[in-house]
């Protein structure tokens, strides 16, 4: 841009162009009409604004975040967790579902999902199936497939129970995946224990931690399985709990903007996902990956946590 010549002489409109600006003005601000645009066209344009973001959400909801799988990472203080276990990583998988919602692809899917990101550690948090004829030897061959260096866990949910939980924990035996019914494994590493302990479920079974880390060593960390994040709030002091991992919940499934979840299945909303400080432990709450009821998802995708434990520093 130059810069105007501070000898130069303004310029001063005729008569003729001040008519022309008059007259624009007057085109411009006549009634029912604001920049041109008249009231009828721009409600028009509004709602076929509203439409097509109706329309995207719906589309959303129904055809891709229902299995539009997520890896999320999560860097986790595990107190009294021994060095040696410090960056072991857990892959949590809970509610898959298997039935009306998500098929034994959707499973596969899964499985191969989880095996590339090569977790030490694969904790199943229950809600395999939604229906007894899901409980089929393909199911088996597909979970036999997860591979984890160090261990795999399992525990029980509502729903495996109300399909058929005999089938389900015969299964889970044939795919080589320890069910944890109230009962704990212990696993070294470098000479080093960490244990991992699971509860039955809490609607439909019998949630005894107390049962479950009986005989655990005192300065022994404990991982605890758990499908319903109520339970939390039931754990009693003792025994000890060192962190939770949980599911049931699928986030709410449907996540509104600065509403959050209109629906949870638990009596606690704050664990409606992710980390959460509960009264005797840290409670990670997974949003787990298949559907119940409606088979939708909004702003709330389906995701497999990879947890890389951390001991204080």
């Amino acid at each position: 841009m130059k810069d105007m010549d501070e000898t130069a002489q303004p310029f001063l409109p005729d008569d003729e162009s001040l008519a022309m600006v008059d007259d624009a003005k007057s085109r411009a601000t006549s009634p029912g009409q604001a920049g041109g645009m008249s009231r009828r066209s721009f409600l028009k344009c509004a709602s076929l604004a509203i439409g097509a973001a109706t329309v995207g959400g719906a589309v959303d909801a129904l055809a891709i975040e229902p299995h539009w799988f997520k890896v999320t990472r999560h860097n986790i203080v595990v107190p009294n967790l021994p060095s040696k276990w410090d960056g072991v990583t857990i892959a949590q998988i809970s509610d898959i579902h298997v039935g009306p919602n998500s098929t034994l692809a959707h499973a596969r899917e899964i499985v191969d999902m989880c095996n590339d990101l090569r977790p030490d550690v694969i904790a199943l948090t229950g809600d395999y199936v939604s229906k007894a004829n899901a409980i089929t030897q393909a199911l088996v061959e597909v979970l036999r497939d997860l591979r984890a260096g160090v261990g795999k866990f399992a525990v029980l949910g509502n729903h495996d129970y109300w399909a058929n939980a005999t089938g389900v924990i015969a299964s889970l035996r044939s795919a080589g995946i320890p069910l944890l019914k109230n009962s704990h494994r212990i696993v070294t590493r470098a000479g080093e224990p960490l244990c991992f302990a699971g509860v039955d479920d809490l609607f439909t079974g019998r949630s005894d931690a107390a049962q479950a880390l009986a005989g655990v060593p005192r300065g022994t960390a404990r991982i605890l399985l758990c499908h319903n994040p109520d339970y939390a709030e039931e754990l009693p002091a003792e025994p000890r709990v060192d962190l939770m991992l949980a599911g049931h919940t699928h986030g709410g499934q449907v996540v509104l903007p600065f509403i959050g979840p209109p629906v949870l299945p638990i009596k606690h909303r704050k664990y409606a996902a992710g980390l959460v400080t509960g009264p005797r432990c840290g409670v990670f709450v997974s949003r787990g990956l298949g559907m119940v009821g409606a088979p939708i998802r909004f702003n709330c995708r389906p995701e497999l946590p990879l947890i890389t434990m951390k001991s204080y520093q």
